[in-house]
């Protein structure tokens, strides 16, 4: 019996040590009389923009408690030189999967969600979404550590578990993993999705849902192509029954056939946008006359486009590179074939891959746009070579790619989630917007991401709850 566990621990041994690695984030030692932000230029968040130019900031405690066009005087404030910079609200991040590590085919997969939390901070991220990963409860208990200072992480909000159709995605997904990363997949992540085939087979939603999620999450697209996907009367069930708890809905699609299921079943937002075909304008003009949100991840799907068609794997900004893991850095820098073999389903949807995806996805945003769609800001980070923090500031490159004006996408990653969170979720956040009296969570830059979002990666320093954080490079 001896001898059978020596495997097994060496094993563990080895997974434990790879995952270990030095703190991305750390706390600077408290002032007592707060910090005084001199001659810097602030982006409210406010007013579809409204920057104040040359101001002074006073943080103390956890709030903004004075921004002043008069020079002030705080005896023995820290005084920070904002000369050059902008002060941005912190940045969120809609759609994470925050427990699961970094996907690189040919590399080794661990669950790092103490980095990518503290790759969010180290980017300027103070909040984020989780779009599924372990049941309520033991979100819940993360959240509980995060806020009580147990864990460093950003503000956490979730779903818990996703659901979705019987073999629909996921599913197929997490088979084809289970194939490459057995020893992974199946100890660690044995279940990712609950899968529900009736609007009778309702158990584990009730139970789901007493655990307290912040949302559900329900999964509504096909991959590979025609793979089975949820039936739309139970999609209307599910929103039902969440809805007669209080609790929002947002729907995973993928084309606008879903989009239509998810407008007549009266959920509140849509996780991506549709990215396999065009988007219907009239479908994107009835989801901004319901109030309904977009999260459209335009670049994860063209980093997969990278990855799978141009063998790209050098593409990412300084910022990404910072926030990923060791282990991802060197896969990276050692690629290796990874294309299905003919005959696999996952080979027809990655051949066609580029043709399908790459004309759409900008256009798609701007159809978004012109229709007056509140955008959020999301990634699905870790997805497939996503780092989670730094990727979140080429997200908003490419909605600026993709029709946004830079303030535009500066809102849609602080004060529009945070007003979704609000009024949605039910969320008593006061963040998401700099003015007297709310959260100190903020991100300061060098230059001016309203003339150049890409400067948003130029961070000088990052304020959560009050404090700067040691950014260890």
């Amino acid at each position: 019996m001896k001898n059978r566990l020596w495997p097994v621990i060496l094993v563990l041994v080895s997974f434990l040590s790879a995952c270990a690695h030095p703190s991305l984030v750390g706390k600077a030692p408290v002032k007592e009389n707060g910090y005084l932000i001199r001659n810097v230029d602030v982006f409210t968040a406010l007013d579809e923009g409204k920057v104040l130019q040359d101001m002074d900031v006073y943080v103390r405690g956890e709030t903004v408690a004075v921004i002043s066009a008069k020079r002030l005087d705080i005896p023995g404030a820290e005084v920070i030189d904002g000369q050059g910079k902008m002060l941005l609200p912190g940045l969120v991040d809609f759609h994470t999967h925050i427990t699961s590590g970094m996907i690189i085919p040919w590399g080794t997969v661990m669950p790092t969600m103490r980095f990518n939390m503290e790759a969010c901070l180290y980017s300027g991220i103070t909040a984020i979404m989780d779009m599924s990963g372990k049941k309520p409860a033991a979100m819940n208990a993360l959240t509980c550590e995060i806020e009580d200072g147990n864990l460093a992480g950003p503000h956490l909000f979730h779903c818990g578990m996703g659901f979705t159709g019987k073999g629909a995605h996921p599913i197929p997904m997490v088979e084809k993993m289970k194939k490459t990363f057995p020893w992974f997949v199946r100890p660690f992540f044995p279940e990712i999705v609950i899968e529900v085939d009736d609007v009778t087979d309702m158990d584990r939603l009730e139970d789901h849902l007493a655990q307290g999620p912040d949302f559900t999450k329900i999964y509504l697209d096909d991959l590979p192509d025609d793979s089975p996907k949820m039936r739309p009367e139970i999609v209307h069930e599910i929103v039902k029954r969440s809805h007669e708890q209080g609790i929002p809905v947002l729907i995973h699609i993928g084309r606008n056939e879903d989009v239509r299921v998810a407008i007549d079943s009266g959920a509140d937002g849509i996780a991506h946008n549709v990215y396999k075909e065009p988007l219907d304008a009239k479908l994107a003009g009835e989801l901004a006359a319901r109030g309904m949100f977009v999260i459209p991840t335009v670049y994860v799907f063209h980093n997969l486009n990278a990855f799978i068609n141009e063998e790209d794997y050098d593409h990412y900004c300084d910022l990404e590179w910072e926030t990923m893991h060791p282990s991802s850095i060197e896969a990276l820098h050692n690629p290796e074939p990874f294309i299905s073999p003919e005959g696999d389903p996952w080979t027809d949807y990655y051949r066609h891959f580029e043709e399908t995806y790459a004309g759409v996805l900008h256009p798609n945003v701007r159809v978004l746009k012109d229709a007056g769609v509140t955008i959020i800001a999301g990634t699905d980070s870790p997805n497939l070579g996503m780092a989670a923090g730094g990727s979140l500031h080429v997200e908003l490159e490419h909605l600026v790619r993709g029709g946004l004006t830079p303030a535009e996408a500066l809102l849609a990653a602080t004060s529009a989630p945070a007003r979704i969170l609000r009024e949605v979720f039910h969320q008593d956040v006061k963040f998401g917007t700099i003015e007297e009296g709310v959260d100190a969570d903020l991100l300061l830059v060098e230059g001016d991401p309203t003339e150049d979002i890409r400067n948003t990666r130029n961070i000088a320093a990052v304020f959560y709850q009050g404090d700067p954080l040691v950014r260890n490079k």
